[in-house]
């Protein structure tokens, strides 16, 4: 199983979600198994980052590759709450748990 991660630094915000779905699209035309967004050092996300997290969601689906994220800060969370996305994405406390979850399966 070959697996990938994205680890955004900074914001997820307007000024940098363009560079955010490059990065998404060049991982994912290497057809990973998995790509693992790991979200321990964002710092700010707005209405724009969730889009591209979606868009990277939806990308990694379109070829067969399962999506999670992981390290999600209280902001993110509550955005993802407060926007019904949290149900769409697979989401683990942080890297261990998402790499506990895989032995299990």
């Amino acid at each position: 199983m070959r697996i990938e991660v994205m680890q955004p630094t900074g914001n997820l915000d307007a000024t940098s979600t363009n560079y955010f779905r490059q990065q998404a699209s060049h991982v994912l035309d290497q057809k990973p198994d998995v790509l693992l967004v790991d979200l321990k050092h964002l710092k700010q996300m707005d209405s724009s980052g969730l889009g591209a997290l979606v868009f990277a969601l939806r990308s990694a689906k379109a070829i067969g590759c399962k999506f999670a994220l992981c390290s999600v800060s209280e902001y993110v969370d509550f955005l993802l709450d407060a926007t019904s996305m949290k149900g769409l994405f697979n989401v683990f406390e942080n890297r261990t748990h998402f790499e506990r979850s895989l032995k299990k399966v």
